[in-house]
């Protein structure tokens, strides 16, 4: 096709040198045979233009449309996708928003439970310091008693002893001291 190309321009040159250099032909009044000639020359060139160029310039613009049409088709695949993506992206969010209002909820709930089981402990250990206080306390009253009843048992021994000594004879302060004993064992034997 070059080849056909090429002896076409060498003929055109060849046939009419003038106006291929471009000279400047001398002026002259206008001739059928030089309206012939420009004629056919443009005529050749339409032809050569027919015969070479135009199945070039069409197999580009072909060529051209289809890659545009597969850009386009492309492009309309991708956005399908953006789309799809998006849509699947609000779809989490959404569901993110879901899941953090249920995980809100579960802490809460679990946040109630942790403070109802502390104080439910809070009440226990109340109870225990209140029972083991009460414990102590009629511990230390009764060893109080004791000490009270120990303590009234020696005095009131003493003073016996001494009235005693003092007044009575001695059967009967052996008999008084004995029957006193008795009493006070009774006594400190009682809880």
């Amino acid at each position: 096709m070059k080849l056909r190309a090429a002896t076409a321009a060498i003929l055109s040159v060849g046939l009419c040198p003038a106006p291929a250099f471009c000279a400047e032909a001398a002026e002259g009044g206008g001739s059928w045979l030089t309206l012939l000639f420009f004629t056919l020359n443009f005529a050749a060139f339409i032809f050569i233009l027919a015969f070479f160029a135009i199945p070039f310039v069409g197999k580009f613009f072909r060529d051209r449309a289809g890659a545009i049409r597969e850009t386009l088709r492309r492009m309309d695949a991708d956005v399908r996708r953006a789309e799809e993506l998006a849509n699947q992206a609000a779809g989490r969010q959404a569901r993110l928003a879901a899941d953090k209002a249920l995980l809100a909820s579960e802490m809460r709930a679990a946040t109630a439970r942790e403070v109802g089981r502390m104080r439910e402990l809070a009440q226990v250990a109340v109870e225990r310091i209140k029972r083991d206080a009460e414990l102590t306390m009629a511990a230390a009253a009764d060893d109080a008693r004791r000490r009270i009843r120990a303590h009234l048992a020696q005095v009131a021994t003493e003073r016996a002893r001494s009235l005693i000594v003092n007044n009575l004879d001695v059967a009967d302060r052996s008999r008084l001291i004995e029957d006193f004993m008795e009493r006070l064992r009774r006594e400190v034997a009682k809880p």
